[in-house]
């Protein structure tokens, strides 16, 4: 994946960046050690989605299904 390249956030998104960058280690293009440094941010990324859910889950009500107080869930900022 090229550096201009710009990764749309999305769950999707972040799937074809990973496999992008498979591709690349497979093809020289990249090393291991950025390899495993973007895993790491795809996987820290993840983890905060996860606890958004989770958050999400845990304050709304049973009854109605409102989400009071959350209204972070798209990850990053779109510049």
């Amino acid at each position: 994946m090229s550096k201009a390249q710009k990764i749309e956030r999305t769950s999707k998104g972040l799937a074809a960046a990973l496999f992008d960058e498979f591709d690349d280690l497979v093809s020289g293009k990249s090393t291991p050690q950025q390899a495993k440094a973007k895993v790491g941010l795809a996987n820290t990324i993840c983890g905060i989605s996860r606890l958004e859910m989770d958050y999400a889950r845990f304050v709304s009500s049973p009854r109605t299904k409102e989400l009071p107080g959350l209204e972070a869930l798209p990850m990053g900022d779109e510049k």
